[in-house]
């Protein structure tokens, strides 16, 4: 757009829905690896990466050219009619070959609550049954039936009635959730690692737990990679940490390096569900071509460039860093949590942690904090961070406190 940085802004708050309460300020025209750069010329240390989007960083050129060179040839048909499309059958193949258990075939859609509506229905379908078992601090997303699966109550009550059969339970309470647990309910939705609601892993019995429970009950176990899949834990899937599989898997924000793709995979069998009768579970866009070569570059990448690998590495950098934060400032930061490049730093207060993220910003980096827990700032890069990236980081993260202090 030939315009001045300042028209931009206006145009934007004319005509773009502004749903916040401070006004988008950073107008980033241009990203590399982890790197933003504004129309003003600022760069800026990406170290949300799109909430664990950008997976092989901001344009990585394979994924670039992945996308430009399937442009080329077909951008879009009918995903799920008489054509099959290559580079999705290809996709599906990939998927299939890294998620654990039996779980091999994959539906396509656009968006993490997409999948996560799907893979309800799914279970609804599939069972025969009514009640969903979810957790405190969960977030699945803001449509229907995401929002009534969902914990906090500030999204949830303005439109109620939701979902009547929707059980919230307290995160990691086996005990609860086994006194919850009857003759109909369909499925346990869980994330391995909660991203919004701070961060903050199953416990190393919990999830297994969960898998006997369903078993034991006929329910489905549905794990909600969304946020803590595709490689972002040093794991193609953070339910892998803990020895488990989900009878249905959701997948999105990390998929495709920033392209608008998510999808839920289960058994052949458990899918077959959505074909009696045909096109009882349809899409006009999941599955998209162009969407689907990003997805194949991505993944090769993170195996090219042995970004597992990485993510751990980085991973237990940033978290032994953070970790000495707390040591030294105990006055601030309350805990330190996370796994490959999904972590966060909890402050004590919560105005420390809003000063915290603006003097981030200021220092020349962007966090953010997670939806439901307000004082736990996310720290969540591309994949492809760099050792030097990351003691940059905890260097930022270290003046940032201190000014916090004065």
């Amino acid at each position: 757009m030939d315009k001045s940085p300042q028209e931009i802004r206006y145009i934007d708050r004319k005509y773009v829905a502004q749903l916040f309460p401070d006004p988008k300020d950073i107008l980033a025209v241009e990203g590399k690896g982890c790197i933003l750069k504004t129309a003003e010329g600022k760069e800026y240390l990406d170290l949300i990466g799109g909430i664990a989007v950008v997976a092989t960083g901001h344009s990585h050129p394979k994924v670039v050219e992945a996308i430009c060179d399937q442009a080329r040839h077909i951008i879009h048909g009918n995903a799920f009619g008489n054509f099959i499309y290559p580079i999705q059958a290809e996709l599906a193949q990939l998927i299939a070959e890294r998620a654990p258990g039996n779980l091999e075939s994959t539906f396509f859609v656009n968006s993490g609550a997409e999948a996560v509506e799907g893979a309800i229905k799914l279970a609804l379908k599939a069972t025969g049954r009514k009640r969903l078992i979810y957790f405190s601090g969960a977030f699945h997303g803001r449509t229907y039936m995401t929002l009534s699966v969902s914990s906090k109550r500030l999204y949830k009550d303005p439109f109620e009635p939701l979902y009547p059969w929707a059980i919230e339970v307290p995160f990691n309470d086996i005990e609860t959730t086994r006194a919850m647990m009857n003759d109909d309910v369909a499925a346990i939705l869980v994330e391995p690692i909660q991203g919004e609601g701070g961060i903050r892993p199953c416990d190393d019995e919990f999830l297994p737990a969960l898998r006997d429970l369903a078993d034991e009950f006929g329910a489905l176990l549905i794990t909600d990679e969304i946020q803590c899949g595709m490689a972002r834990t040093g794991q193609w899937f953070a339910s892998e940490h803990y020895g488990v599989a989900g009878d249905i898997m959701t997948m999105a924000k990390g998929m495709a390096s920033g392209m608008p793709l998510g999808g839920f995979i289960a058994s052949r069998k458990l899918m077959a569900q959505f074909s009696d009768p045909p096109l009882i579970h349809c899409t006009t866009f999941g599955g998209n071509p162009v969407c689907c070569a990003a997805a194949v570059a991505t993944i090769k990448v993170i195996e090219e460039e042995n970004l597992l690998q990485n993510a751990r590495d980085r991973g237990a950098e940033l978290v032994g860093g953070m970790n000495r934060l707390r040591e030294k400032y105990p006055d601030l930061v309350k805990e330190v949590r996370g796994r490959g490049l999904l972590t966060a730093i909890e402050l004590h207060r919560l105005e420390d942690t809003a000063a915290f993220v603006a003097k981030v910003r200021e220092l020349g980096a962007v966090v953010c904090w997670t939806v439901n827990s307000g004082t736990t700032v996310r720290v969540s890069p591309p994949l492809v961070i760099t050792k030097e990236q990351v003691g940059q980081a905890l260097d930022i993260f270290d003046r940032a406190l201190t000014a916090l202090r004065k």
